[in-house]
This record gives structure tokens, sequence and C-alpha cells, in this order.
């Protein structure tokens, strides 16, 4: 007979394992809140635009081509992952930008605008990044706790990938332009923590997006739960939506989950909710007093016309960063002038909205909810019009005038949609103390058959690892850990 899986949660790490289970052999029915999978990587369809709500860079392809060939399957007959020209631009609050090309050499020559030898330094820089993502890479596929660190293997592991050392240092050891330096940091905020506490191997990502370069999920971000969605039910899984657990406890060998009034029984779960609040509420256990990530203020506006000036993604840094930075993650302030992100996936993919219409997909950092009261509220309008005048005056438009959609996300709904703790848009944080072996692992230490996936736990956040965290679940269940 086979082993029943029960997964808890349709979110991409979710999908993923299911896909994977299935196709080892496993039972595998998932159990869903929501009444379409994806979780953050989810979509907005009003008057025929098409919002991708959460994730918007895809980043190291081979880790979602891995998924599908564990499962016997081609990528390409799932999805378009297409590779941007222009991975992105970053306009600077002097009026300066800087475009960051999937040519390299573009990009080098864009840099030496700022700064003399800049290219070569990029050059340095690159390499440097390239030997961290050679010893971290294998390790997005392990499950590494305290009791690895018993192992001689690792004990040299801290200094070999600078571990001691913040983002924003190692940046600062090849550039001296603080332009530059944010230029090289900024994929922090996209964890959810200052480049001056994010730890310096988390460059890999920066190294990602120059060498592996930046892709676009063609039909939009979307497409990639929904691909994973149907690899797994090609291989028999089934997926119960719009079904909320309540509650997940063992009883007889058997890992017991409360929908309503029914219980379902498993031979082993896999809870994809995110860590804190499986933890808090399904498993009515206190939590350690973690760290947690920024949250985000999100305004999702369908446009009646093309914008001029902006390439696929942007970023928007403020007029004092440090400031910016300061506000957010130490004094847990709305910021006076915030840096932004913006999403205008129509300049690749036009087929997320009407013709000649566009989309912008807004996102702003702010602080969680953590010993806070939501005080956006006060904010909101002062937010939303200093960011408008900026499009403004780099568009030459009247942004206001040519909505026609609006949508927006705020920190509460991060926490009534998806039950993420404090509204922390990005889960746990990623500092160097809740990284790696300090990171909640991806098996439960009281209860064998159980396991955990997604942004919270090892090995991190974001679609790729999360992805790779799948693979370490399957891995262990079906090498019987815990069964």
């Amino acid at each position: 007979m086979k082993k029943k899986v029960a997964i808890v949660g349709a979110g991409v790490g979710g999908l993923a394992c299911a896909a994977r289970l299935a196709k080892d052999g496993f039972e595998v029915e998932v159990y869903e809140k929501l009444p379409v999978c994806g979780g953050r990587n989810n979509i907005i369809c009003d008057r025929g635009f098409k919002f991708d709500t959460g994730p918007s860079f895809v980043l190291m392809p081979d880790f979602f081509e891995e998924v599908f060939a564990y499962c016997g399957e081609s990528l390409k007959d799932y999805l378009d992952l297409k590779p941007l020209d222009v991975s992105y631009k970053i306009f600077y609050a002097d009026g300066q930008a800087l475009s960051v090309f999937k040519d390299s050499q573009r990009t080098k020559e864009e840099l030496e605008r700022f700064e003399p030898d800049a290219g070569k330094k990029f050059d340095q820089f690159i390499r440097e990044t390239d030997r961290i993502y050679r010893i971290v890479r294998p390790l997005l596929y392990k499950c590494v706790t305290l009791k690895s660190l018993a192992d001689p293997v690792y004990w040299s592991l801290p200094a070999k990938i600078r571990a001691f050392e913040s983002y924003w240092n190692l940046a600062g050891k090849y550039f001296k332009s603080e332009k530059l330096k944010y230029a090289f940091t900024f994929e922090a905020m996209f964890m959810g923590v200052s480049p001056y506490q994010a730890p310096a191997f988390y460059s890999v990502i920066t190294y990602t997006d120059h060498v592996q370069k930046v892709a676009h999920a063609m039909g939009g971000m979307y497409q990639i739960p929904l691909a994973l969605e149907k690899l797994a039910k090609k291989f028999g899984a089934k997926f119960h939506y719009q079904c909320p657990v309540a509650q997940i406890s063992r009883q007889n060998g058997k890992v017991i989950l409360a929908c309503g009034q029914d219980k379902v029984e498993a031979d082993c779960a896999v809870v994809n909710a995110d860590y804190a609040y499986a933890q808090e509420d399904l498993l009515k256990r206190k939590i350690p007093d973690f760290k947690y990530s920024c949250s985000t203020y999100l305004l999702y506006l369908g446009l009646k016309k093309k914008l001029k000036n902006l390439e696929h993604h942007n970023l928007f840094f403020s007029a004092n960063l440090n400031q910016n930075l300061d506000q957010i993650f130490k004094d847990k302030t709305i910021p006076l002038d915030p840096s932004f992100y913006i999403h205008v996936p129509t300049v690749t993919d036009p087929s997320l909205a009407q013709a000649g219409k566009e989309i912008l997909y807004l996102l702003i950092p702010i602080p969680n909810l953590k010993n806070n009261r939501n005080f956006l509220k006060d904010h909101r309008q002062r937010l939303r019009q200093l960011v408008f005048d900026k499009i403004n005056k780099t568009c030459g438009c009247d942004l206001e005038e040519l909505i026609e959609v609006e949508h927006s996300f705020e920190p509460e709904d991060f926490i009534g949609r998806y039950n993420l703790k404090f509204g922390a848009t990005f889960g746990l944080a990623h500092n160097l103390t809740q990284s790696a072996f300090f990171r909640p692992a991806n098996r439960d230490s009281k209860i064998k058959n159980l396991y955990y996936v997604g942004a919270s736990t090892q090995p991190g956040g974001g679609l790729p690892v999360v992805i790779a965290g799948s693979r370490i679940v399957a891995e262990m269940i079906k090498q019987g850990k815990g069964l």
C-alpha cells in the first residue's frame, strides 16, 4: 500500500513537494485554505489586466529545470522563461540612472560612468561571488542543523563564505561609490533585510543577477505555480482547495490534520504554511523570539496607456538610503523618503493587458507590525503621492489620470491571506543567526514524520531556493527519515 503524504499549503514549496512525492510513488493530497494554488505567488485578474501579486524575478533557472527533471519532465513543456535584455534599471534621486544588461560588457560600460575602473572591479566582484556561489549552491540541497557543526567538513565554512561579513562590506571592498555599493546590495531588500545586516554570502543573489541573468515567465509569474500544480496532478496528486487546516497532531503513529469537521490521517505531512504560524497556530507551541523581515505596501495599477522610460524591473532609490534603511529596520517607522520597486511586466509580456495598456506593480518596503500598530493608514496617501510624483517626473505623465484599475495590499493583508506573522512579507529575516545551521530545519524535532518547506525554513526564501527546499524534504521522506 502506498504511503500517504498530506501537504498543508499549495504555495510553490508545497506544489514542488507534491510533484516530487507523487512522482516517487506516494499518495499525495494537498490542503489549501485559498481557492487557488500559489500562495504569495498569486494573481489578480481584473478588467483585462493580469497582476502578478508576489515574486516578480526569475533567477537561477537551473533550479526550476531541476524540479521538472526530477519528475522526468522538461521545463520547456511547461514554462517559457524569457531572459531580459535589460535586467533592471536603477533611478537615483539626483536624476542619474544605471541600467544592468544581460550583456555584461554593456553593464560594465554603464558602471564606468559612475566610477573609474568600475568595470575591472565588477569582474573581480563577480569572481569572488562565483567562488562563494560554488560553495553555497550544494548546501541549498541539504538540511544542516547545529548538530551538523560537529562535522569537521563544516568548520572552515563560515570563513570560506564570509559569513561574519555583511553584504554591504563585501561590496565596499570592490566599489567606492555609494551608488554602486547600493546597486550591488539592493537584493537584500528582496529578502526583507538591510544589506548592512545580511551576511556577505547572500551576494550569490547578485551573482545570479549578473551571470545567470534575469528572466520572466511568459504569461506571468503565476504560470510557475500553475505549471507545478499541473506537474503534480500528472502523477496523481490531489488538491483540496478552500480547505484550511486548523490543527496538526499525532495519534497512533499517524499525522492528523483537522480540516473543519474532518480529520485527515496521513503517514507523514509537509507543512508549507509559514513556519511561525505553523508552530503557534497549527501545533500550539511557543516559539522563540524570531527576527522577522520587513513588510511591504503594494499597489497594482492597470493603466490606460503605455509609459515611457521604464524597463521591466525598476528601482527608485531614496536620496538618503542609509536613513531609509534605518527607519525600516531600526526605528520601525514608515520611511520619510522611501526607496521603491516598480515591476512593469507588460514591457516584455503584452499579453498581461489589453493592447496599448500597461501594468504597474509598486512595492514599497515598510516595517512589519511587530511591536507596531498598523500606522500605514496615517501615511498611505503621503507615500502614494511621493511615489507618483517620482514616476510622473521620470515618465512625463500624470499617473493618477491614467489609472483604470487599482488594487492594494498591506501588512494586515499578509496576515489575513497568507498567515504571515506580523505581516512580514518575506517571513523570517535572513540575518546570520537565522541562516543555514540556525534557520528552522526541514524536519520537526518532536514529530518524526512532520516536515517543513517554504521561505522561513531551510534553505531560505526566494522561488528557486524554496524549490531546492522541496527536494530536501522529498528526499528525506523517500529515504524513510521520520517514517
